[in-house]
């Protein structure tokens, strides 16, 4: 198994400030755009992919979405391998309570980080299988390269989508790193799903509110597609910071 990883952050072009982050591994990128390419054949250590996006204003936003990352990246570094689908899920959940609770305490501890808050949503690759995790309304999306059909796998954790309430703002999240009392993770397993040459797609909300699913299937097969994405983004307004990851899975190479 191979992945061919293009990754972008970008402010956008209304805020002052990015509280984005994309996680690659043990790489983290914000206000910037790389490439990266992973051959599995030896590799056997987790892996994930990840995005996060901060709320909470100009500096905790994006210091809870760095919190964020860095402890998943280090809880998924120290994940034995060959746990069964439920331990890991257990382990995830507790690593997410342990994020969640820390993220309350620094508010209350500190009154400029009070309400700071993070979605995370990502990919990980681990013992030959691929678990979808999210939290928030960061989402992730399938391409079927055959199909050429673009596929929202992950649920917005707002209002609107977790109660079915249509009158509800979309914008009304309910779920995320700091924003709740409590908090749960969306844990599945995506194995199946993903072909040969597939493309998952990781994304905050600064790129899905600008453009529709069908503009972003557009162009996301194309090359240079996550800079072009990024670039219709702003030029439908950029209201919002704009960080995607493009995964294409190379099952046979």
């Amino acid at each position: 198994m191979k992945l061919v990883i293009e990754a972008i952050s970008d402010i956008g072009v209304v805020r002052t400030a990015n509280e984005d982050l994309i996680l690659v591994g043990n790489d983290t990128l914000r206000n910037a755009a790389k490439q990266y390419e992973f051959d599995f054949s030896t590799y056997e250590h987790p892996f994930i992919i990840a995005v996060a996006d901060g709320l909470g204003g100009h500096k905790s936003g994006a210091i809870a979405s760095e919190f964020v990352m860095q402890n998943m990246a280090k809880a998924v570094s120290q994940l034995p391998l060959n746990l069964s689908k439920n331990v890991v899920r257990s382990y995830l959940n507790a690593t997410s309570k342990s994020i969640h609770d820390s993220i309350l305490d620094e508010g209350n501890a500190d009154e400029t980080r009070k309400g700071m808050a993070s979605t995370f949503s990502g990919a990980l690759f681990y013992s030959n299988k691929i678990f979808l995790l999210h939290v928030g309304d960061t989402r992730i999306y399938h391409y079927s390269s055959q199909k050429s059909l673009l596929t929202r796998l992950s649920r917005d954790h707002s209002l609107q989508e977790l109660n079915g309430n249509d009158g509800a703002l979309k914008t009304a999240i309910v779920n995320a790193f700091g924003a709740s009392k409590d908090i749960f993770i969306d844990f599945d397993e995506i194995t199946n799903i993903l072909q040969d040459t597939d493309l998952l797609l990781i994304c905050s909300d600064g790129l899905t509110k600008e453009l529709s699913d069908e503009q972003i299937a557009e162009q996301l097969n194309n090359p240079n597609g996550y800079l072009k994405l990024t670039d219709e983004a702003k030029k439908q307004g950029g209201n919002d910071n704009i960080s995607l990851a493009v995964v294409r899975y190379m099952k046979y190479w």
